[in-house]
């Protein structure tokens, strides 16, 4: 791993600057792109497909091989059905999705935003063909992909109607030389924690004041964002300059983070609490 201070190739990626760390693996349930794990189905079957960015530092750009993906969830919460080639998926972003497979071999790909290296990939076979060359990447990766935050809500996912009670203003700092990261001004452990009261409608107003995407999420609660009809979700990618509104229902009282899911980030201080 390397600690590269701003020498990578992140100016390629629309969504900024998109990670700090070099790795020498991306990886598909723990397996190198040179030993992909193997999934296997029948032709004409309809799939689910459910991924989990589990990494600490890196967006991927995901597709499968001659598909297009019908995006029916994120972070567990249903969206109404939108088909893609390829979908961003930040740190701690779940994704489900359902595809009707063909005949034959084909790598479903995850590639490092803004990161040189090899795609994480697997196989998935529903009959004969080769395996391509672990350094092949697939078309689809070379399109526009969907963002989480452009799918919409499906009515069942929803928060009931109700204008919010009070705004809380956050502001994402930060920056890589020297390298430092914090909210509101103040990194974790000198902030001030973010105050609302139980039965409150709260909007987060989150501003991104950096050049870095950061992936926010939020602990005990989920929330409803206004700026996507109402989508439902617990992690939201916001990029650089960009503002988020985040509704939440202050229903589970205590002490709650909110962070930065660049672990990196929140080791350096992107993150407060609620509390109530």
């Amino acid at each position: 791993m390397n600690h590269d201070m701003g020498g990578m190739d992140h100016g390629m990626s629309p969504l900024g600057d998109a990670g700090d760390v070099t790795y020498p693996h991306y990886l598909v349930n723990g397996r190198v792109p040179a030993a992909p794990r193997t999934l296997t189905a029948k032709p004409g079957q309809k799939v689910r497909l459910r991924v989990v960015n589990a990494s600490s530092d890196t967006i991927f750009k995901l597709a499968l091989q001659g598909h297009r993906l019908t995006v029916t969830h994120t972070d567990g919460f249903p969206v109404t059905p939108t088909q893609a080639s390829a979908v961003y998926l930040a740190m701690g972003e779940r994704l489900d999705a359902t595809i009707t497979l063909g005949d034959g071999v084909f790598v479903l790909q995850a590639a490092p935003e803004g990161k040189k290296g090899t795609p994480a990939r697997a196989i998935v076979r529903t009959g004969s063909g080769n395996v391509p060359a672990p350094d092949t990447r697939i078309a689809e990766l070379d399109g526009k992909a969907l963002l989480t935050t452009q799918l919409k809500p499906a009515d069942s996912a929803r928060l009931p109607d109700r204008k919010p009670d009070t705004i809380l203003d956050v502001a994402l700092n930060g920056q890589m030389k020297p390298y430092a990261w914090g909210l509101n001004g103040k990194r974790f452990g000198e902030d001030t924690p973010l105050a609302l009261s139980r039965g409150q409608r709260v909007r987060l107003r989150m501003t991104n004041m950096t050049m870095m995407a950061h992936p926010m999420h939020i602990h005990g609660h989920t929330w409803a964002l206004p700026g996507s009809d109402g989508l439902r979700k617990d992690t939201v990618l916001i990029r650089p300059m960009e503002t988020v509104e985040a509704d939440l229902q202050a229903d589970n009282p205590g002490t709650w983070m909110l962070h930065c899911h660049n672990i990196y980030h929140a080791e350096l201080g992107m993150m407060t609490t609620l509390r109530y």
